[in-house]
This record gives C-alpha cells, sequence and structure tokens, in this order.
C-alpha cells in the first residue's frame, strides 16, 4: 500500500505543474499516470521515422513562459533542461493565386505584408496593436487568478480604474463578440479577416460563436510582440524538465497505473484503487486532472455527489474533434508563396466562410469537404527535431466530428469509424495542402496520422478528440467553468479536487488550473 498527503491523478502539466507547488510546500506529493510516460497533450517523439521529432499534440508554449508557474520555478525548470526557439515570423494565412498573408515581429515588415491585401487595413492592425498595448497589462493577470475571487474583483477594479469605466466596457463587448464580429468591425479586407479568424478555432470558436473573440485578439497580437515559442527537441522536453523539477522536491510518480475508483469513506476522498488492485491512499487531499465524464462517470460513486450536482456534471459539453497529420519530409515544403517558408504556423482556410461551413458540417457530424488546417513548421525553427537538409510537418485538423455519420464530399464511405477512414481523410488533407505547395505529396518519407478516436484512446480527457477538454462556449467558461458554482477547483466531495484544461482557465498550455488548485488546496490545509 501506498500512502500520501496528497495523490495527483494525471501527469499532464497541469498535474505536474500541481506536484512541484505542493511537493516545494513540504507536502509528500504522489502522481499517479495511466500512461506510461507523462505529458498528457504534451508529448513528443518519433511517431514518422528514427530522428524525427514530432509533437504529438499540442506545441505552443507561449501561455506556459506567461504563467506563475514558471515566473515563480523558471529558474529550475530551465536547469532541468527546458529551451526554448523562438519564431519572428510566428503565422500567417495562405490564399489561393499564390498569395500569403505572414505576420512578423517586425512591425514594418508586417505593415508591408498586409498592404499588400489592403492600406485601409494597415491603419485598423496599428489601432489593433495599440488596444492591446493599452489592455494586456490588465487583462492578462485576470487569466491567472481563481474566478470569482476577492483577487479577480479587485483586478476587474483596477482595469476599470486604468483604462476608465467606459473603456473597459468597450473591452467587455470587444471579447463578447464572435469571431466574425471583431474581424468585420474591423478591417476589410477578406484575407485579412481570415488571418485572425482560426485563432478562435484553436479552442472551439466558430466564426459566429459570441465570446469567440478573446482567443484571436489576445493570440494573435502576443504573437505578434513577442514572436511564438517551442520548445527545443520537442514539447515532450518541457515535460521531462516538470518530472525532474517535481522529484528533485520530492515528489513520487506511479507510471502505468490506471486509477479504478476514488475511495471515498464518509463523504471524504481518502485514496485510490488502480485497475491492478492497487491500494492508494490520501491523508490530505485526492487532485483530479480528469475530466467531468471520466471523473464522475465511473470513478467517483455517483451516490458520493449531490443529484443535481452530477446532473450538471453530465451535461458537459464537450467541443468537435481535432485530427493530427505528422510529416516526415525530405525537405521543406514547397510554399508558392516563398515568404510562408519560416512561418511557424500557417493557417489554411482559406477564407472565414470556409471556416463556417467546415464547422457546420462536423457539427452535423460529417466529414468536411474543406477543415481548417493548421500547419506547424517546428523544424525550421529548431534543427534539432530532423536530420539535416530534412524536416518535420505538424499538421492539426480543425474540426471533425467524434463519430462521423458520413462525408460532406460524398467520397468517403464512413460506416468503419475512424480507423478505416484516416487515411483516406489524412490524403485529402494532403491534396489541400498541396494546392498551396505543389509537390509536397513528393517530398513525404514518413506519414503518422492520429484521429479523434486516436487521441481519445491516448488521453481520457480529449473525449472524442477535443484537444481543449470541453468547450468553451460562454455558457461553459469563465466562471462556469466546468459547471456552474464550482470553478474554484472543489467538488462536493471533501477532499476531492479538480484540475485541467476543463476548469478555469480552459485549454492550452498555461499550466494555471494545476498551480491555482495547489494554492487553494494549501490555504484549506493551515
Amino acid at each position: 500500500m501506498h500512502d500520501a498527503d496528497v495523490l495527483i491523478i494525471g501527469a499532464g502539466h497541469n498535474g505536474l505543474a500541481a506536484g512541484i507547488v505542493l511537493a516545494r510546500a513540504g507536502l509528500k506529493v504522489m502522481i499517479v499516470e495511466a500512461r506510461d510516460r507523462a505529458g498528457g497533450a504534451a508529448k513528443s517523439g518519433e511517431l514518422t521515422r528514427p530522428g524525427f521529432i514530432h509533437d504529438f499534440y499540442a506545441s505552443n508554449v507561449g501561455l506556459f513562459l506567461g504563467s506563475t508557474l514558471y515566473s515563480e520555478y523558471g529558474g529550475d525548470i530551465r536547469a532541468a533542461g527546458f529551451r526554448i526557439d523562438v519564431a519572428d515570423q510566428p503565422y500567417g494565412s495562405v490564399f489561393p493565386d499564390s498569395r500569403a498573408l505572414p505576420v512578423y515581429t517586425d512591425a514594418e515588415t508586417t505593415d508591408e505584408s498586409i498592404a499588400a491585401f489592403s492600406r485601409t487595413d494597415v491603419k485598423a492592425w496599428h489601432d489593433l496593436v495599440k488596444e492591446f498595448q493599452e489592455v494586456a497589462p490588465y487583462l492578462f493577470p485576470l487569466l491567472k487568478l481563481p474566478i470569482p475571487s476577492w483577487e479577480f474583483g479587485k483586478a476587474l477594479w483596477r482595469l476599470g480604474r486604468g483604462l476608465g469605466w467606459t473603456r473597459a466596457q468597450e473591452l467587455a463587448a470587444l471579447l463578447f463578440q464572435s469571431p466574425r464580429q471583431f474581424v468585420d468591425s474591423r478591417f476589410v479586407s477578406p484575407e485579412m479577416k481570415a488571418l485572425l479568424i482560426p485563432w478562435g478555432y484553436h479552442l472551439d470558436f466558430n466564426p459566429d460563436a459570441s465570446g469567440g473573440a478573446t482567443f484571436p485578439f489576445l493570440e494573435s497580437m502576443a504573437d505578434f510582440a513577442n514572436g511564438m515559442a517551442i520548445t527545443h527537441g520537442g514539447i515532450g522536453r518541457l515535460v521531462d524538465a516538470l518530472v525532474l523539477v517535481f522529484k528533485q522536491n520530492g515528489g513520487e510518480m506511479l507510471l502505468g497505473r490506471s486509477v479504478e475508483k476514488v475511495l471515498v469513506r464518509g463523504g471524504r476522498a481518502v485514496g485510490l484503487r488502480t485497475a491492478g488492485g492497487e491500494v492508494l491512499t490520501a491523508r490530505r487531499a485526492v487532485l483530479a486532472n480528469v475530466t467531468p465524464a471520466v471523473l464522475f462517470g465511473g470513478l467517483v460513486p455517483e451516490d458520493a455527489v449531490p443529484p443535481a450536482f452530477y446532473q450538471r456534471v453530465r451535461r458537459f459539453r464537450y467541443g468537435p474533434g481535432t485530427m493530427m497529420v505528422h510529416l516526415a519530409l525530405n525537405g521543406p515544403v514547397p510554399w508558392q508563396s516563398a515568404s510562408m517558408e519560416r512561418s511557424l504556423y500557417v493557417h489554411i482556410a482559406p477564407y472565414v466562410d470556409d471556416v463556417a461551413e467546415a464547422d457546420r458540417e462536423a457539427r452535423l457530424g460529417l466529414l468536411p469537404k474543406n477543415p481548417l488546417l493548421v500547419v506547424g513548421q517546428q523544424s525550421v525553427w529548431d534543427s534539432s527535431r530532423a536530420p539535416e537538409g530534412t524536416h518535420t510537418l505538424w499538421v492539426q485538423v480543425r474540426s471533425v466530428p467524434a463519430n462521423p455519420r458520413g462525408d460532406a464530399a460524398h467520397s468517403i464511405e464512413t460506416a468503419g469509424g475512424w480507423d478505416s477512414i484516416k487515411e483516406a481523410y489524412a490524403d485529402r488533407m494532403i491534396e489541400k495542402i498541396e494546392r498551396y505547395a505543389p509537390g509536397l505529396r513528393d517530398r513525404v518519407i514518413g506519414r503518422a496520422v492520429l484521429s479523434p478516436l486516436d487521441l481519445e484512446r491516448d488521453n481520457a480527457n480529449l473525449v472524442g478528440g477535443d484537444s481543449v477538454s470541453g468547450s468553451h462556449h460562454l455558457d461553459q467558461f469563465y466562471l462556469f467553468r466546468p459547471v456552474p458554482g464550482w470553478s474554484r477547483y472543489r467538488t462536493p466531495v471533501a477532499g476531492l479536487w479538480m484540475a485541467g484544461a476543463f476548469t478555469w482557465p480552459g485549454g492550452g498550455l498555461n499550466a494555471t488550473s494545476g498551480y491555482l488548485a495547489a494554492k487553494e488546496l494549501l490555504k484549506m490545509q493551515r
């Protein structure tokens, strides 16, 4: 029998963040992970060929670099081997007829890029940059605070005082806009609008979802200001560093142990039982980085929670699925527009209506004819990821149905499910990229396709292949995440806590929910 002060289920980055905070505070902490390696959705490895390192799912570490965890423990994490590569050409979009709109951290070069489509939009871009510079010092701190809380309320008050209450209300109106409303109210060219729209879909905000303007605003501007960062050698190196820091502070990890039950006695979580029959005891708390559908769908006894809470959790809604296509190439991507050769992320929609139509098809259960592609060229900025002269390509297909009922293009038979159709659908994605990079197919020397079903098999939190562990639409975000009344990481079961992308502040490699949950737990121990 193993015992600890705190048992943590799941060795994703939020579980590791919580473990570091709790272990540094002197508690005996044990992390229990079902897989044989830590990382959750932050993994890297040789998926296609030996010597080619691919980030399986997550890649961009910008949010992590801005996290409170990194500000407090960054020295230890860097000493444990974490390094970054920063792209000064962070993202861009490609369009028919060999046109492209790349963004650079250099303001003048970005102006030239935008001016090729609309000189009016250059001025609108400047206005947006100025707006971001004004609000960012007030807005980003909110994303690092528990909600609701006095700290959050005081930060809102500082925002109102600093910006002025009218300007603060204008900011709130911006954040509640749909992505389409956001771009339509600022830009005139279809290409400039299409440049920003895809950032909403990195979560699950289609162009017409209210509240979806937040991420296009913040991510597009932050990457322009700072560049986009990836982990040198693959995102798994970040996880390795977090594991080492956790262990250096006395933490213990049990890998390859699937949790079968959270043990509840007298209304309190007192431990875990693994599928192998091991009993692990927790003297103070169990912290579960487990999505609600799993945690309260079998791990926690149904009679241990109030019926009203159980029903709210059962209504927790997941977003559409994601498919990943990883390629090993014998040379760089042959983009028609040479300006995209060094863009870390290339979005291929190409236009706003294309994203909206693909989202509609996916939500109807159909394989979209023309889904949004996020093409990551990590090896362009980190040469350690592929042998000299070769490259990796990371393709995120957003979005696809968890259980396809048909094909919007009427060319793929879906009756056999994802295992039988993923390769054919990946072929369609390669064909789409080839329209903007003719000859790409001839450069492919290795390929690995991960369907939504594969994502969920690897990580039970990615239900239906939802890469951000639950919809971020307004009824399930902010203080409503994961369910109303329970956004502060507690549950109705005494001693049972939650953290992960399904809690505030949601998806992304931000380490915030793990950090905040640990801090809240420590307050309860005083």
